[in-house]
């Protein structure tokens, strides 16, 4: 008999703790199918400070994020966020809204697709139309995602559309601790259009760490590194975004605590 509490309590902690590793928010940047099976809201905080960041990435110098992932059955999914940048005496607020609809899952096919429209007030004070396609899957120990972000500024001073992508990939160290790699690009269309408006395509590039706390909903993830201007547009006109002609490279670091339920 006491044998067999003893593996009974044993099978608890582990489904505890792995209950609490499949977090639905594995990277920083990167949205991710949510895991139905799992808890359907996420609220976040993110504390991050940088320098030649950039939106949706974030603010630059200090900023503070607080977020919300909800889903809707298995079909819809609400991210909503606020965030507030503090750059010497001066602050400002963002907000961001995207809904997520799930078209594919890789339960039932090779990968997960969602797509969705969304809306972003800038830092700035410009309001942004979003289109996002996020497509990758989980694996039994690591899991591969990509987003394809369109944004459609609604200013004059700015370009018709601007391209964002991210790619995250995760690999389980153990059943409560995830590291990874995330890699973040930005006005990617001054590749190939020496005009675009910003200053031209920025990257990024890091690791991520996840860690979660066993039998409970706390995750917290980790991520950092460096900012570099790709290209440099010979357009003369100033952004509407409070950024630096010429751009320079820069740096972010990121952490994140996560409640889910």
């Amino acid at each position: 008999m006491r044998t067999l509490k003893a593996v009974s309590r044993f099978t608890a902690l582990v489904l505890c703790i792995v209950a609490a590793h499949a977090q639905e928010r594995p990277f920083l940047f990167s949205l991710v199918a949510p895991d139905a099976t799992h808890r359907a809201v996420v609220v976040h905080y993110d504390a991050a400070y940088g320098q030649e960041t950039f939106e949706p990435m974030g603010g630059d110098r200090i900023e503070q994020t607080l977020g919300i992932h909800a889903a809707f059955g298995e079909s819809v999914t609400l991210i909503a966020r606020f965030g507030f940048a503090f750059h010497g005496a001066s602050n400002a607020s963002s907000q961001h809204a995207e809904l997520l609809l799930h078209v594919l899952k890789s339960a039932d096919g090779p990968f997960d697709l969602s797509i969705g429209p969304g809306l972003r007030h800038e830092y700035s004070g410009t309001n942004v139309l979003l289109g996002r396609a996020v497509l990758g899957r989980r694996f039994s120990t690591w899991q591969l995602y990509g987003n394809l972000l369109l944004e459609k500024p609604l200013s004059t001073q700015r370009d018709a559309i601007d391209l964002f992508m991210t790619l995250g990939w995760s690999y389980d160290l153990s059943a409560a601790f995830q590291c990874g790699i995330e890699a973040v690009g930005q006005d990617l269309e001054g590749f190939w259009d020496e005009n675009e408006a910003e200053g031209g395509a920025v990257l990024f590039a890091g690791p991520t760490f996840s860690a979660a706390i066993p039998g409970t909903p706390w995750t917290f993830t980790l991520g950092a590194g460096p900012i570099v201007r790709a290209t440099h547009s010979i357009r003369t006109a100033s952004p509407a975004r409070d950024l630096p002609t010429p751009r320079d490279n820069g740096f972010v670091v990121h952490a994140a605590v996560n409640f889910a339920w």
